[in-house]
Order: structure tokens, then sequence, then C-alpha cells
């Protein structure tokens, strides 16, 4: 279970790692990251960790022969479903949480460490002599710098094509706003040119002091690739969102889907355990290879059939309310035959 763990850990550094690349961040900026990216993996590292751990303890057991001999001395291999059964329950109550609460928190954080990071890393990314075009039809340029200070700035805001904005300045600063998708121009002595296309007026307003506020949000609140834009919401949010007329029905199936999961999810925790116990009872080697085999095929069988049966909701050939539940369905019914099988081979 522990190695298990470490494996996923290792590989959300990796992604981590891969999303900061080229952000200013600082490295307790990558600290909070791994600690926000956490609580929404933990919806599927729980279970299969649990899987994992009883194959890997009930496998030793059969390994040992302790099975034969309990069954010898008339206790029903049925008793080995215990201690998994109470681990499942208790670590689904945690798995729950962590999907319920713990997602929405991980997710808002990261998206917050982002943002930052990506305004600072604009604000503070300005290449003097070189123009600088971070949204579409504004473009900005300084011929030199002194301390903090960048010299002689030329500001073109060309968005609006019928009144376009030149702002000159001798001095200014470029710095991060309150707002994370907030970049600000601290501009000092200088004059703002402002040209009426339809009227051909030209303007010139000269000013001391002057600051220019650019909205980069679609630069700075890009999520994360691995991040749903339905994880930040809590439950609530999402039950709202799930009957909104005013989304789409693709949408709406989507919230509901996954609304639900925040639940099947942890329920999972509990039939991967029980599961595991008839999967890795045997008395070969070759058996306890089978279980981890059948292992992994449990975990892929359900992820791939949770996201067929979502795709049949949203087209409307499923009951959306159902999706999220199927596979956990289909798992106890596997186990209901497994663990009759169990029993019959120990009669």
């Amino acid at each position: 279970m522990s190695l298990f763990f470490v494996v996923v850990a290792f590989a959300q550094v990796l992604k981590v790692s891969d999303t900061v690349t080229g952000l200013s961040v600082t490295g307790f900026e990558i600290l909070q990251a791994l600690i926000y990216s956490f609580p929404p993996l933990m919806g599927l590292l729980i279970p299969v960790s649990l899987l994992f751990a009883t194959l890997l303890a009930v496998g030793r057991m059969s390994s040992d022969r302790e099975i034969i001999a309990m069954s010898a001395g008339g206790r029903s291999p049925l008793q080995l479903l215990g201690i998994p059964a109470v681990t499942g329950v208790l670590l689904a109550g945690v798995c729950a949480w962590m999907l319920i609460y713990g997602e929405p928190w991980g997710v808002r954080g990261l998206n917050e460490v982002f943002q930052q990071s990506a305004q600072r890393a604009l604000a503070s990314g300005v290449r003097v002599g070189k123009f600088n075009e971070w949204v579409s039809g504004v473009t900005f340029m300084a011929q030199g710098k002194e301390g903090d200070e960048l010299l002689e700035v030329v500001f073109a805001d060309r968005r609006d094509g019928e009144r376009p904005i030149v702002i000159s300045a001798r001095r200014g600063k470029v710095a991060a706003g309150d707002n994370t998708s907030d970049i600000i121009f601290d501009l000092k002595d200088g004059a703002i040119v402002l040209h009426d296309q339809k009227s051909d007026l030209i303007r010139v307003l000269r000013f001391d002091e002057s600051r220019y506020r650019l909205d980069v949000g679609r630069l700075v609140n890009k999520r994360p690739k691995t991040v749903s834009s339905l994880q930040h919401m809590t439950m609530g949010q999402l039950l709202t969102y799930s009957q909104n007329p005013d989304k789409s029905r693709k949408n709406r199936v989507r919230a509901t889907v996954f609304l639900h999961r925040k639940i099947a999810l942890p329920i999972a925790t509990l039939v991967f355990a029980l599961l595991a116990v008839p999967l890795a009872v045997g008395g070969t080697s070759s058996a306890r290879a089978r279980g981890f085999l059948y292992s992994a095929g449990i975990v892929g069988t359900y992820y791939y059939l949770g996201r067929a049966v979502e795709m049949a909701a949203r087209t409307g050939n499923f009951p959306a309310l159902l999706a999220a539940w199927v596979p956990d369905i289909i798992g106890i019914i596997v186990f209901a035959i497994l663990a009759t099988r169990m029993k019959r081979g120990f009669a």
C-alpha cells in the first residue's frame, strides 16, 4: 500500500512540475501545489491502495496454508472478510470526506497558486527593447530599465478598433493586481492619445501619474491539465448546477454523474476490499499472480465502465442518476459470485 502511494505521489510530482514549467514559482508554491493536488487523488488512491494491500495480506495467508488450516478447524473462509470489511468502511469514510470537502478545497487552492504564479510571471517578464503582447491587441514596450522602473514606456491598446488608445510615459512599473486576473501599469509623466475613428478626432491627455489595468484572465485562469471544471464545486453547488435549466443537457448530466460519484467512489473502497479476498485466496503463487492481474483488470474496468456509462448518459441512452453507481453494482455482483465459489471450494 505504501509503495503504491509513493508511486502515485511521484507521478503527481511530475504532473505538477510539468504544469508549472515556465512559471516563476517558488519552492514553497510547488509544495503548496502538491499538498492541494492530493485530495482530488484520494478518491481513486484509497480504494486501489486498499485493494492491493488486501490482496497482499490474504495472498500471504494463502501461500502459508493458513486458510486451509482455518478451514480444517471448522471455520468458514468467509470470516476472512471481517477485517477488510471494517477497514473498507473506515477508509470509505476518509475517502468520502476527501472527495466532498477536500477536493473542492484542493482544486481552489491549486488554481490560486497557478494563477498567482502566472500573474507574477507576466508582471516580471517584461522584455526591455522588445514588444510584449500578452493579450491580442495590447502591445507594451519599454526602451530601458533602471532598478525596478521601466524607462520610455509605450503602451497601445487596439482591442476597440474604433477607439484605439496609445499611452507613452517616461517611467513606469508593471505589477500584479489584487485580483489574480489583473496586471497594473503604474505610469508617470506621460500622455494618452485617444483616436476616434468615426469622427477622426484625436485627443491628447497629459498626466503626471496614471494607472492602467489589463485583464489577463484568459492567460492566468487556465486550469491544470488534469483538473475538471466541476472539481472546485461543493455538493450544494453541483446539485444546483445539475438542476439549472440554463445549462446544456450534457453539462447537467455531467454534473449529476460527478455529484453521485463523490459517494460511489467511497463505496468502491469497501467493494474493492471485499473483492480482494476471494481473488487472493489460493494455494499457489500462480493463483496470487492471477489475483493481482484481476485487480488491475478491476481498476481498469471500473474506470472505463464508468466513463462508458457516463457517455451513454450524456447522449440520453442511460439514466444519469444511475451512471455513477453501475461499476459499484457490478462489483457487488461479482463479489457475491466469487464469495460463493470461495465458500464451496473450502466446503
